[in-house]
């Protein structure tokens, strides 16, 4: 697997929910190895930005929201002509439920990755690279998938080519509140005053949560070169998003 300093990858985002693709769109442009380029509302707008521009500029990553895409014969022909268009793209899936013919779509098409929109939330960037790592015939899921997996008779959908979304990085001293606290700053965005706000504590408090939760997430370690050149924040926000290592 690639160091995290290693990764640089161009992300196209085709989602039709407007709040979604915002969210998303954010938490790939915070990770420094993800790099958000255009969003697309539709598919047909991915195709028509093709058309004008080169090969080399094509994305790295296509991230597919696959709930409007129609019928399983019309999502397995769209992400198929996008796998067979794209081809060196890795072409990651979102749903919003954990349907079956869905899944058995991005198994037959080529999908890299069919994943759970309430699996990976902040964490997409994490699971973006883990996906593009993978071999070709591999195919990355996520916990709400998991039954619809087991009932694809598809090769793709067994040992040893599917691969399980890793759970994520947990760290010794980081509890409920403090990880609160540091995701709704690190990841949020949220200054001290409302977060104060939104968990009911005094602000010094949270003040402290923050400190704490540095410490506890290893941040005054200067052993990744990577880490070492982002603000505190950055580094922050790297290592609660952080998946731990895939299970094979």
């Amino acid at each position: 697997m690639s160091g995290i300093g290693d990764i640089d990858l161009k992300v196209a985002l085709i989602d039709s929910d407007y709040y979604t693709e915002k969210a998303i769109h954010a938490y790939l442009a915070w990770d420094r190895r993800t790099r958000a380029l255009t969003d697309y509302s539709s598919l047909r707008d991915f195709w028509r930005a093709l058309d004008g521009i080169t090969a080399a500029a094509y994305p790295d990553v296509i991230i597919l929201d696959v709930n409007n895409l129609g019928e399983r014969g019309d999502v397995r022909h769209s992400i198929q002509s996008l796998v067979d268009t794209v081809s060196a793209a890795t072409l990651v899936c979102l749903s919003h439920i954990d349907d079956l013919d869905l899944f058995y779509a991005a198994a037959e098409g080529g999908a890299r990755a069919f994943l759970h929109k309430d699996d990976v939330r902040y964490h997409i960037a994490s699971a973006v690279c883990l996906a593009s790592q993978l071999t070709p015939g591999e195919l990355l899921y996520s916990p709400k998938m998991d039954r619809a997996r087991r009932m694809l008779n598809h090769p793709r959908a067994s040992a040893p080519l599917a691969v399980a979304l890793p759970k994520p990085m947990q760290y010794i001293g980081l509890n409920k509140q403090r990880r609160r606290a540091i995701e709704l700053y690190a990841i949020e965005g949220m200054p001290a005053a409302l977060i104060a706000d939104e968990m009911s504590l005094a602000e010094s408090t949270v003040r402290d949560y923050i400190k704490e939760a540095y410490g506890a997430l290893g941040l005054r370690d200067a052993d990744d070169a990577f880490l070492a050149d982002l603000s505190q924040r950055e580094r922050a926000f790297m290592k609660l998003t952080a998946l731990e290592a895939p299970r094979r």
